[in-house]
């Protein structure tokens, strides 16, 4: 198992290794800010806006924890998400729950799989036609994972949209699909919904609800909560949110805490 982790560890900083090597070799035409796509850790939904070309973020959530369920015990994870502007439309994004720890009787711990995303920022809103903007993301969950959390290759997709409400409250949500592997090894696909209102209360500092929903032959997982997001300096997002499962087979609380840095 040591050997095993040692391998991982090495394979994991050679991705980290090879997605920020490019960065030099392009050259963003803006400071960094955290405010320009804003954090997709923060809440459930991704934005539709990607990052400058030449920019990155990295959004980390070293406090995370999942309640058990119906079927499932209990599980902390250290998750991330590292993104890069390959051109002002079009972002590279590498993502995982990082080391996991789950609460059954073996207290199974282990890397949880990798996952390559591409975001492409498709239109900008139109705030007179009452439209949103639109983005589209394409995510491959892969088995660049401890042996206890491989669970196959799956992909997802994801339209997302971002819209200003009325009394500057902004409305975020996506609508794809995910995919899992199934014990015997098949692929189920899942209906996806995820959303988020948002409002910022005094200058840098904002409050959301939100919420998301699967499902797929008649399973549903589905949760609903709220949070917070404070930028105190430009470059830097601090955020925290925390909601309930409101079905059997959905996690009874679900709590993060995490930042994310603009570079």
């Amino acid at each position: 198992m040591h050997s095993f982790f040692i391998k991982k560890k090495s394979s994991v900083v050679a991705i980290l290794t090879v997605f920020f090597l490019a960065q030099p070799f392009s050259y963003a035409q803006s400071e960094p800010s955290i405010k320009s796509a804003g954090a997709d850790l923060a809440n459930f939904p991704n934005s539709a806006f990607t990052l400058p070309q030449g920019q990155a973020y990295v959004e980390v959530s070293p406090v995370n924890y999942s309640g058990s369920n119906a079927s499932s015990p209990s599980q902390y994870s250290a998750g991330y998400l590292l993104r890069y502007g390959l051109f002002d439309d079009l972002e590279l994004r590498l993502m995982s729950s990082g080391i996991t720890v789950v609460d059954d009787a073996q207290k199974t711990t282990g890397m949880s799989a990798q996952t390559f995303d591409f975001k492409w920022h498709l239109i900008d809103a139109d705030e007179e036609s009452n439209l949103p903007a639109v983005g589209l993301e394409f995510a491959l969950q892969t088995n660049l994972a401890s042996r206890a959390f491989q669970g196959g290759t799956n992909p997802s997709l994801s339209l997302n949209f971002d819209q200003r409400l009325p009394y500057e409250i902004d409305f975020e949500y996506n609508l794809g699909f995910v995919s899992q592997q199934t014990e015997l090894g098949q692929s189920q696909y899942q209906l996806a919904l995820s959303w988020a209102f948002q409002r910022e209360i005094v200058t840098d500092v904002a409050v959301f609800v939100n919420g998301y929903t699967n499902t797929a032959n008649g399973l549903t997982t589905s949760a609903i909560g709220g949070g917070a997001q404070w930028v105190p300096i430009e470059r830097l997002a601090l955020f925290a949110n925390v909601s309930g499962g409101v079905t059997k087979t959905t996690p009874s609380i679900y709590s993060l805490v995490g930042f994310a840095v603009a570079f």
